[in-house]
Parts: C-alpha cells; sequence; structure tokens
C-alpha cells in the first residue's frame, strides 16, 4: 500500500448535489497548531509548570507540557519554541478559543513579557458516521475483493477495513457492524463532501441479511461422554465403559485342581455381556 497523499476538494465539488439519503457524519476529534509568539526567545516550561497545577511535565520523557482545560474540554502541548498542538476539540472556533486561552494563561504566568496568537491551523478532523444495515452487515471481504489496490484489511490483526479512495480527502475505516469512521480531512467541506462522493460506493456493500448461522445438531450421535470423562453408547449396542469395583473376597475354595479367580479380583459392575455374566456369578456362588 503506497502512502497516501491529501488531495483537497475542488470548488465545483463542493457545490455538487448530494443525495438527501447519505447519512450525516459527526465530527468528534480535531488536530490543531496554533504558533504564539513571544518576545523570550526560549519559553521556561519548569516555571510554567510550578504555575499551572493542571500540567504536567516531564523533561526526560517528552519535551512539551501538557496542559489540559475543561471549557472548551480538549488537551494542549505547549513546546517551548511557542508552538502549541490542540487535540479533542470539535470544532476550529474551539481550537482558537484553547489557543487564545493559553496565550492569556502564559502572561499571568510570565509578566513582563508579550505573547501574542499568530495561527491556527487544523491538521486532522476525525468524524464518525453509522450506516443503516437495518440488520445486516457491511460485506468487507467482498470490499476487499473489488478495490484491493485502495485498501488495507488484516483482519487478524484490525477488525476493520481501510478505504483510501483516489483522489478523496478523507480515509475511511469501515466495520462489520457498520460503523465507519472518517479521517484525514481539513475542514469541513473535506468530512461532509468526502463522505457524500464515497457513500454510493459503500452503500453497494451493505448485506441486509445477516450471516448465515450454525444451527443444531439434526442427528444425535450414538457415542456420547458422561460427565466422568467415559465414553457410553445407546441400546443399538457397542462398547461401554462403566466404573469398576474392586471386589474382595476373604477366602476361596478350591475347584477341583484349579482355584476360582483370585482374592481382590476386579470385576465389572455394569453393564456385562452374558459370558461375562455367568463368570461373576460362578465366582460369587464359590463363596
Amino acid at each position: 500500500m503506497r502512502k497516501r497523499k491529501y488531495s483537497s476538494l475542488s470548488q465545483h465539488e463542493i457545490y455538487l448535489p448530494i443525495d438527501p439519503d447519505t447519512p450525516l457524519p459527526i465530527v468528534h476529534n480535531i488536530v490543531a497548531t496554533s504558533q504564539i509568539e513571544c518576545s523570550l526567545p526560549v519559553l521556561n516550561l519548569n516555571k510554567i509548570h510550578e504555575m499551572l497545577p493542571f500540567s504536567f511535565y516531564d523533561q526526560h520523557k517528552f519535551a512539551a507540557i501538557t496542559v489540559r482545560l475543561h471549557k472548551p474540554d480538549c488537551t494542549t502541548l505547549l513546546f517551548s519554541s511557542g508552538k502549541l498542538v490542540v487535540t479533542g476539540c470539535r470544532s476550529w472556533y474551539e481550537c482558537v478559543y484553547a489557543s487564545l486561552f493559553i496565550t492569556g494563561l502564559l502572561e499571568e504566568c510570565i509578566p513582563g513579557h508579550s505573547f501574542r496568537l499568530l495561527a491556527c491551523d487544523v491538521q486532522n478532523m476525525v468524524a464518525h458516521v453509522e450506516i443503516p444495515v437495518n440488520g445486516g452487515c457491511l460485506d468487507l471481504h467482498a470490499m476487499y475483493a473489488r478495490m484491493a489496490l485502495n485498501c488495507t484489511y488484516q483482519r487478524k490483526m484490525f477488525p476493520g477495513l481501510i478505504y483510501r479512495p483516489e483522489a478523496s480527502p478523507v480515509v475511511l475505516l469501515c466495520f462489520f457492524s457498520g460503523k465507519i469512521v472518517i479521517t484525514g480531512g481539513k475542514n469541513m467541506d473535506d468530512v461532509f463532501t468526502g463522505w457524500s462522493r464515497l457513500w454510493p460506493v459503500l452503500k453497494g456493500f451493505i448485506i441486509t441479511q445477516p450471516p448465515p448461522q450454525m444451527g443444531p445438531n439434526s442427528g444425535s450421535s450414538s457415542t456420547s461422554t458422561s460427565s466422568h470423562g467415559r465414553r457410553s453408547t445407546g441400546a443399538s449396542g457397542g462398547l461401554k465403559w462403566s466404573r469398576q469395583r474392586r471386589v474382595q473376597h476373604k477366602s476361596l475354595p478350591l475347584v477341583g485342581d484349579t482355584v476360582a479367580d483370585g482374592a481382590g479380583g476386579l470385576f465389572d459392575t455394569g453393564e456385562e455381556d452374558a459370558g461375562g455374566g455367568a463368570c461373576c456369578d460362578e465366582a460369587v456362588n464359590l463363596t
């Protein structure tokens, strides 16, 4: 699978009509990068960490300080160069608001120096959509067989199929249940318009009927296994395994020049054939 390159939509593609039956995706995560201009050459992250109790910083593990915000609910990574990475927002406006909030915190932590937000660019948008399969499923095997050049599907490693269409701004992660994850877009038009162009392709791989399930066995086997791990058969005959018991006799008289089966012999207490039952009866009658 070759590496995918981002391909933005043209103005003509953005204003093309959309199928009204297309499921609408929901954006749940945005990754954006911002640049904060500072009068200092390098930010002192240790001092900032001491001033912000809701931050985490370990310079031996990672070169940025982690600051978690409540409104908007997101996580930011601030580097000593002034670069800021914002994750967890649901819109570009929330990313800008979070960047301005971090800029205000820096002005409070380091007084006497100026800070200014230069830019805030979206790097990736992640959305999800659920296809109405109506009790069926999405046939990933047929999808991979038909579009193998643009798909990655290794069900033993990952249950979803990764679909990288040509000249599309988004990548789809398709699952058997009909849930789709849309990623790779950099604006709302990429997510909504890119998904609407791919919806007719995925609609052809929906199986309305669920896959066949294995029913109960129509015939019963003549051989079964008991709770003690011993095999037994039905009335049709065959080998039967039963628990054996040691029969002890105090004394056995002589019969001619021979002695009946010695004391402590093993006798089958289950169902025996006619010959076996007669031998046991003769041995017991000798006592």
